[in-house]
């Protein structure tokens, strides 16, 4: 048995592999030489949150595995704390830099302190405004959302739903890299005949996905078999929406994210499922990422054009446990988008 997960990593030929600013790794590598031990700069989005703790985790555990030194800095959510955090680290002489950044748009400042340190930089999980760094790692949100909406549709056949519409909750258009959660689920539902009914924002919060789905149920009535909200936080507030108006159980909802709020909405029945980000092993492969650019490997991108690699994701359903199945996963539709670097932001969910 294994974890019903998906993910748009694939085999690496040499067509995929890809050294990722090759002058940079070239001539960190010649000046360390025989180094002894490297030091990490590591600056997260705000160290308090769940999400970011998890991957802090992946960050000191692969770190000490390694054997590199880690200088952490938490930005506490704060643009202003996360320029002259990530700078301060840069000026300790750091040998590279791992960075959740909480203001992608910002990261051109960084960037350019980074590149005349000359220190390689690997951006986690929140985007990076097209700034010039080495690595950007990411969930497979389209995967995820995918996976959603192949997971919908066994909730309709086995709930006997009849109704052939559906709805999605959105996080702000900036949030691109979020933002494909619901196309991934948008391009299943659609290739299976449903129709999506309304795609509304909830900006990534319960108040807003209440309104955002007190909206669709006004719109809908009673003609709607499922909702998918790109977060939990909306997801919950969708289901308060969705039990005001006394249709606990005709309307699957499905989130992101699985927070710990949300596995409780689905142990209690409230909700129906949630895709889960590996948000460990983005923290581990942040720092393996580094260290390959420190000794002058070769990153094997999953997009070699935008310098991306993604983490795999997988389905927690209505037991609240993450699905077991016998079948391999399949390959997600986003391995196969290549295109020129896009000026992004995500949120953790």
């Amino acid at each position: 048995m294994m974890l019903f997960l998906v993910s748009c990593k694939r085999d690496k030929t040499e067509d995929d592999t890809y050294i990722s600013s090759v002058e940079t790794s070239k001539n960190i590598a010649e000046n360390e030489g025989n180094k002894e031990r490297y030091t990490i700069g590591w600056s997260v989005n705000e160290a308090s949150r769940e999400f970011y703790k998890s991957i802090q985790d992946g960050v000191l555990a692969k770190a000490e595995e390694l054997g590199i030194d880690v200088i952490p800095h938490d930005e506490r959510g704060s643009t202003a704390e996360m320029i002259t955090g990530a700078i301060n680290l840069i000026e300790q002489g750091i040998d590279a830099l791992v960075i959740a950044p909480v203001t992608p748009e910002a990261m051109g400042i960084v960037s350019d302190a980074a590149r005349e340190a000359g220190i390689p930089i690997v951006v986690l999980d929140t985007g990076y405004n097209g700034a010039d760094i080495d690595a950007f790692i990411v969930s497979d949100s389209f995967g995820g959302g995918v996976l959603a909406g192949e997971y919908a549709l066994e909730l309709i056949a086995d709930h006997n739903l009849t109704s052939k519409n559906v709805a999605i909750i959105t996080v702000e258009e900036k949030f691109i890299y979020a933002r494909r959660r619901g196309e991934g689920f948008r391009n299943v539902m659609l290739d299976a005949g449903y129709d999506v009914v309304a795609q509304l924002p909830g900006n990534s919060n319960p108040i807003d996905g209440y309104l955002a789905m007190k909206k669709i149920l006004s719109q809908s009535g009673d003609d709607l078999a499922v909702v998918f909200a790109e977060n939990d936080r909306m997801a919950l507030g969708a289901v308060q929406a969705i039990n005001e108006a006394g249709k606990k159980g005709e309307i699957m909802v499905i989130g992101f994210d699985a927070e710990p709020s949300a596995i409780q909405a689905i142990k209690e029945g409230l909700m129906q499922g949630t895709i889960a980000q590996e948000s460990f092993e983005m923290g581990e492969l942040g720092v393996e990422t580094a260290n390959t650019l420190l000794t002058g490997g070769i990153v094997a991108y999953d997009d070699r054009v935008n310098k991306e690699l993604y983490v795999e994701v997988y389905l927690i359903d209505e037991t609240g446990e993450p699905r077991q199945v016998e079948v391999p996963r399949e390959e997600s539709k986003s391995s196969q988008k290549e295109g020129p670097p896009q000026k992004n932001q995500i949120i953790p969910i």
